[in-house]
C-alpha cells in the first residue's frame, strides 16, 4: 500500500498545478453537460458502445463550441480550446481505468471528431500573431534610465532579447501562464573573464568577456541548459553589460541574494517584481515613440512574445545558421520559424539578385535504359514494400493469380 501511495504522489509531480486546474475545470464542464442530457448517472459512459461514446463526445464538443459552460463574455470557443478540454476529460477517463472515449476502434481520433474539429478550424478567424520587435525598440527602452523602474525595464528587455527568453523566465506572469518553465534567479547568471568565473561583487563586472545563464527547467522539460554570450562591444546593446547592470542593481537591494528572482525591483521600501503586462506596456510605448508608421507595427500587435520573436528575427537577419539559432534560443526543433516574419522589408534583401545569379542551368544526362518491370524496386511491383503498405495484400494476391487473356 505504501508503494501505491508513493507512486500516486510521484505521478502528481508529472504535471503542473495549472494542468490540474485545467483538467478539473474541463471535468466540471463535462459533468454539467451530462446532467443537462440526463446522463449524470453514467459519467464514464460504461453503458454505451465505443461509437456511441464518440457521438456523445462530439455533442459535448458542440456544447463547448457554443460556450454553454463559459462566462457571459464568451460567445464562441476556439477549436484549440475545445480540443484541449476534451483531452483533459479523456485524461480523467484514463486515470480511472477507462478507455479514451474520443478514439475509434483503430485507436485513432474518431472520424466524426476529426471532421468536427476541422469544421471549427475553418470557421475560426486566423490567429493574430504578435509582431517581432526590432533591436532599436529594445535600445529605446534601455536609453531611459531616469527612474528605478526604467532601469529595470531596460535591463530585463536587453537580457530577455539576447537570450530569446520566454516571458515567464524573466518576468512575473499571470497564474494562468505559469508552467514548468522556472523564473531565473540571480545565481543562474554567471560571468567569465579570461577563462575564470567572476564574482557578482566584482567592481568591473561589466568588463567580463562573456555572460552565461543557466535555465534550470524549461518548457520542454530540459534541465540546466546553459547559454552564453560574448560581449558585443556596444556600450548599451551588450548582453554582458545588461546582465551586469541587472545583477548589481538587484544585489544592491536590502535582503537580496543569489536566490532573488531577476524580475525583482525595489518600489518604495518593498521588493516586488516586474510583471509581464508592464513590459508589454513599455514595449508599446517604445514603438509609439519611434513611430508606428516607421516600423509598420501597431501597438496592439505587441505582446509578451514580441521580445522572443524579435530575438529569432534578429538572428535570422544577422545571417546565423539554423542550428545556431536553435541552440541560442533553446528551440528543440525548427519551431522558431513561426516567429519569422517574411513581411519585413529587409528579409528579402539580395534574394532577387541571387535568384538571377545563374541565368542558365542544364540537367545532367541520364542513362537511357529503363528499369525492368520485374524489378521489385518499382513502385507497382507486388514485392515492393511501399506498394504493400498502400494496397495491403491485394497486389500480392494479384501476382499469384494465373495470367488472364481475352484470347484464351
Amino acid at each position: 500500500m505504501a508503494d501505491l501511495i508513493a507512486a500516486e504522489i510521484a505521478r502528481e509531480g508529472a504535471v503542473t498545478g495549472n494542468t490540474h486546474e485545467s483538467q478539473a475545470r474541463s471535468w466540471r464542464r463535462y459533468l454539467l453537460y451530462l446532467e443537462s442530457i440526463g446522463l449524470g448517472h453514467d459519467v464514464y459512459l460504461d453503458s454505451f458502445t465505443r461509437a456511441q461514446r464518440n457521438r456523445i463526445m462530439c455533442a459535448f464538443a458542440m456544447a463547448m463550441r457554443q460556450a454553454r459552460f463559459s462566462g457571459p463574455s464568451y460567445d464562441k470557443l476556439a477549436e484549440g480550446t475545445i480540443r484541449n478540454s476534451l483531452s483533459d476529460v479523456c485524461s480523467t477517463f484514463r486515470e480511472n481505468g477507462r478507455s479514451n472515449p474520443t478514439k475509434d476502434d483503430d485507436r485513432q481520433l474518431s472520424f466524426i471528431l476529426q471532421r468536427l474539429f476541422r469544421a471549427f478550424r475553418n470557421e475560426d478567424p486566423n490567429e493574430k500573431q504578435q509582431k517581432a520587435v526590432p533591436p532599436n525598440v529594445i535600445l529605446a527602452i534601455a536609453q531611459l534610465v531616469h527612474t528605478e523602474e526604467q532601469r529595470a525595464y531596460g535591463q530585463l528587455a536587453r537580457v530577455g532579447f539576447f537570450f530569446a527568453m520566454r516571458s515567464r523566465e524573466y518576468l512575473e506572469v499571470p497564474r494562468a501562464e505559469l508552467g514548468r518553465t522556472k523564473l531565473l534567479l540571480i545565481r543562474n547568471i554567471r560571468f567569465v573573464r579570461n577563462g575564470r568565473n567572476i564574482s557578482h561583487d566584482d567592481p568591473a563586472l561589466e568588463l567580463s568577456d562573456c555572460v552565461a545563464i543557466t535555465f534550470e527547467m524549461q518548457k520542454k522539460e530540459e534541465k540546466n541548459d546553459t547559454v552564453h554570450h560574448k560581449s558585443s562591444g556596444d556600450l548599451i546593446m551588450c548582453p554582458v553589460r545588461a546582465a551586469a547592470e541587472l545583477v548589481r542593481r538587484i544585489l544592491g537591494y536590502p535582503g537580496t541574494d543569489g536566490n532573488t528572482p531577476i524580475s525583482a525591483i525595489l518600489v518604495g521600501s518593498n521588493i516586488t517584481q516586474v510583471k509581464s503586462k508592464q513590459m508589454v506596456g513599455v514595449l508599446r510605448d517604445a514603438v509609439q515613440a519611434i513611430g508606428e508608421g516607421v516600423l509598420n507595427i501597431k501597438v496592439d500587435e505587441i505582446g509578451t512574445h514580441s521580445i522572443r520573436s524579435g530575438a529569432a528575427m534578429a538572428m535570422v537577419m544577422g545571417g546565423l545558421p539554423v542550428y545556431m539559432i536553435m541552440l541560442m534560443g533553446r528551440w528543440s526543433s525548427d519551431a522558431f520559424l513561426r516567429y519569422i516574419r517574411k513581411q519585413i522589408e529587409q528579409f528579402s534583401h539580395d534574394v532577387s539578385t541571387k535568384m538571377i545569379k545563374n541565368m542558365c542551368y542544364r540537367y545532367m544526362p541520364v542513362p537511357t535504359e529503363s528499369a525492368s518491370n520485374s524489378d521489385p524496386r518499382q513502385r507497382n511491383n507486388p514485392n515492393n514494400a511501399e506498394t504493400r503498405r498502400n494496397v495491403g495484400g491485394d497486389a500480392t494476391r494479384q501476382a499469384r493469380l494465373p495470367a488472364f487473356s481475352l484470347y484464351t
